[in-house]
């Protein structure tokens, strides 16, 4: 079996390749828009992609998985409860599909969204048990995906609890996202992990009651991604245009590190935003007023509007996410810093 792990730091996304090499055939999990690496590893692999899986509609970001289709004539595969302007295979709970000599099988995991599915992956060639879990938004490592969008608290402990902690210790965790996404609020920057240490280490699953994991679940929330209703619109194929149209240009958002570095030097009048988590800026930082993204929804009025909002994280993607939100509520004088901390690091 093929595995390969795509990290998309735009959106802080996880996508997935698996590959049957004897019957050269392949599956994609949750494409991005961008198709290309998936088309180029399918080449150089000698592999036809033949089934394109969507773990649930997604909302932060846009999805290939209908480009991919196009491309390579796969099909797309979503759980039967989804609405969408395009032809699917619809998949059903413990339906099994087999890509060559692997077997994938359909978990039904609502919660993040109703649609949601986890893929139980197992590969015949080296025996009949589950070797990974891709877990989409559902379950990450250390934490679970946000309820709120299109999804029930209490479904997402029915499916978290109830199914995904039913898998044994040793099952890989692959989920579709990674610290920085608006999706959860608290996950790992590693990108996977397994179901035990999952278990005994993400501080959303010790708690001993459903109401005291729904709690948890609902507090706190990261903000909404923006657009996120047109993105899945999008995505289930009902805009014929990924909706990327603003009603301000991009550029105009966006401050360089020399222009940063000449505004602090002349000590002119500028908020500093950090939305980065507190780890990471307890190892570095500009001296800004620190607020991670999943809480600035919670605190718009800890900001400084008479001033102007410089926002940075550690590589500007994060940043960029909290500035077009605070520009879309409100905050007109807002700027995010291009390349984060790190592009700081090497220029200044």
């Amino acid at each position: 079996m093929l595995f390969k792990q795509y990290q998309h730091e735009e959106g802080n996304c996880l996508s997935y390749l698996i590959g049957c090499t004897k019957k050269e055939v392949a599956a994609v999990i949750d494409a991005q828009y961008d198709i290309q690496p998936y088309l180029h590893f399918a080449k150089e692999k000698n592999l036809r992609i033949t089934h394109i899986f969507e773990t649930h509609a997604q909302a932060d970001h846009i999805s290939g998985a209908k480009k991919l289709a196009d491309a390579m004539g796969g099909n797309i595969y979503l759980h039967s409860s989804t609405q969408a302007g395009f032809p699917f295979q619809k998949l059903n709970e413990n339906d099994v599909l087999e890509v060559g000599n692997i077997q994938l099988k359909i978990l039904h995991t609502p919660g993040h969204t109703k649609d949601s599915i986890s893929i139980l992956v197992t590969d015949t060639t080296r025996g009949n048990e589950p070797w990974l879990v891709l877990t989409g938004d559902t379950l990450f490592v250390g934490d679970t995906g946000r309820p709120d969008l299109d999804g029930s608290a209490e479904d997402l402990y029915e499916s978290v609890f109830h199914k995904l902690l039913k898998l044994p210790d040793i099952v890989e965790l692959y989920p579709t996202h990674y610290a920085g996404s608006v999706c959860g609020k608290a996950m790992s920057p590693k990108p996977s992990s397994t179901i035990g240490f999952e278990r005994k280490y993400n501080p959303a699953l010790q708690f001993k009651s459903k109401k005291e994991f729904v709690d948890f679940a609902l507090a706190d929330l990261p903000v909404q991604p923006p657009r996120f209703q047109k993105v899945r619109q999008f995505n289930l194929g009902f805009l014929k245009e990924p909706p990327i149209e603003k009603t301000y240009a991009t550029s105009e958002l966006q401050i360089s590190v020399e222009e940063l570095k000449r505004k602090l030097d002349s000590k002119e009048n500028i908020f500093l935003l950090d939305v980065r988590e507190q780890w990471e800026y307890q190892q570095t930082n500009l001296g800004g007023k620190l607020i991670p993204l999943g809480q600035l929804q919670k605190k718009l009025n800890e900001l400084d509007k008479s001033k102007e909002i410089i926002v940075l994280c550690q590589t500007g993607s994060r940043s960029q996410r909290a500035t077009e939100f605070l520009y879309e509520s409100g905050f007109q004088n807002v700027k995010n810093l291009i390349g984060g901390i790190d592009a700081w690091i090497k220029k200044v």
